[in-house]
């Protein structure tokens, strides 16, 4: 019998640490006698062994990499494919569309167009002209003076205004401006003196220096300075009266100094005839410089005038067709329509030639353009029988 003790302190026999017994592992009984010892700190050598399922694991992984190798290479192979594919697609499209392809002279006529010979011309604007042109034809209905204006004057006459326009054309050729200019600047003393009908005969000289210098500084790249056209007046006026008539004409106008003028139309329409000649456009453009000087012939738009000017040179200069369809088309007249019109113009060029009539003292369009620069356009001589 054992001995209990009632000391709380007295750990019993049966419950005192009994030495750790050590187990081999299963694998190593074979190596070691029945109940020997094994030291601990060499345990952890022993069980180097991986578990059973991670074998199973790489293999399963090894083959999982495989697989996704041989997927991701099956795609860049497939997607390679598929760029070749689209490639040769592309090609063939562009061979057979360059095997379609229709050679410039093939192509559709259009006998309207007369612009597209000039898309490599930036100053041409030819994908704009044709608006350009269609938007004159609706402008110069608003900004044409009224023909019967001066019938309201009580200080200057048809007469006086023929001279000033003359004096125009005299300065206009000696300063070297555009031929642009001298059309605008006609319009100009026309459209305020119809809004001024008490102007002084004295003061008609400066509404037309003025005119000149607005239509140069709006045109004209390198205009005339102020002083210029002062001196042209041999100092009539000053710089002051030269400002002052500026604002005035400017607001009577409405500061609209744009108005499509017969020179625009001339030319538009001369290369819708496919009039190349310079001898035929000069005398073109003298017809056009001539009707400036007539105020009879104010009651026609510039587009008619101008159309009329083609006209009369492609007739009296042997050109044919007078008339097509491609002027006809661009112009918006027919050769009816311009009856009247021609009648009044070639009558007005027969004086000129035969040097009689009311306006035979108004011969600067006619120095200018019997110069060699402009082929002596003036001086052909017209009989009866062209008119």
């Amino acid at each position: 019998m054992q001995y209990q003790s009632n000391d709380e302190n007295v750990v019993p026999t049966a419950l005192r640490a009994r030495p750790t017994r050590v187990f081999k592992p299963l694998g190593s009984r074979s190596l070691k006698q029945h109940g020997e010892k094994v030291d601990p700190s060499k345990m952890a050598q022993t069980f180097k062994r991986s578990a059973l399922g991670e074998i199973t694991n790489n293999k399963l992984t090894a083959q999982v990499a495989q697989s996704t190798k041989l997927l991701r290479d099956g795609q860049k192979v497939a997607r390679r494919q598929e760029v070749i594919r689209r490639t040769s697609l592309v090609k063939e499209e562009v061979t057979i569309k360059s095997e379609l392809r229709i050679e410039p002279e093939l192509e559709a006529y259009n006998p309207y167009d007369i612009d597209s010979k000039d898309k490599g011309d930036e100053l041409a604007c030819s994908q704009y002209a044709a608006d350009i042109h269609k938007y004159y034809f609706e402008v110069e209905k608003t900004r044409m003076p009224n023909p019967s204006y001066m019938t309201d004057h009580c200080d200057v006459n048809i007469k006086m205004r023929g001279i000033l326009v003359d004096w125009l054309v005299d300065v206009h050729y000696k300063y070297h401006l555009e031929p642009q200019t001298l059309h605008i600047a006609v319009n100009l003393v026309d459209r305020h003196l119809e809004k001024n009908v008490t102007l002084q005969r004295a003061r008609l000289q400066l509404v037309g220096v003025t005119s000149l210098f607005i239509a140069s500084k709006y045109e004209e790249i390198y205009p005339p300075e102020a002083e210029d056209f002062i001196k042209i007046t041999d100092n009539a006026y000053e710089l002051k009266d030269l400002f002052k008539m500026e604002e005035e004409l400017l607001a009577s106008i409405g500061y609209r100094v744009t108005s499509p003028t017969s020179f625009q139309f001339m030319n538009r329409f001369l290369k819708a005839s496919a009039t190349e000649d310079p001898k035929m456009r000069h005398y073109a453009h003298y017809i056009v410089d001539r009707c400036m000087q007539e105020y009879k012939l104010l009651k026609y738009r510039p587009s008619m005038l101008a159309a009329t000017a083609v006209f009369l040179t492609r007739t009296y200069m042997s050109a044919t067709p007078v008339w097509s369809a491609t002027v006809e088309h661009h112009s918006t007249y027919s050769e009816a329509a311009l009856a009247a019109c021609m009648n009044d113009v070639s009558t007005m060029l027969l004086t000129a030639s035969l040097g009689v009539g009311k306006s035979a003292k108004l011969t600067a369009v006619k120095r200018k353009f019997a110069k060699d620069k402009f082929h002596s356009v003036s001086l052909f001589q017209l009989k009866h029988s062209d008119v």
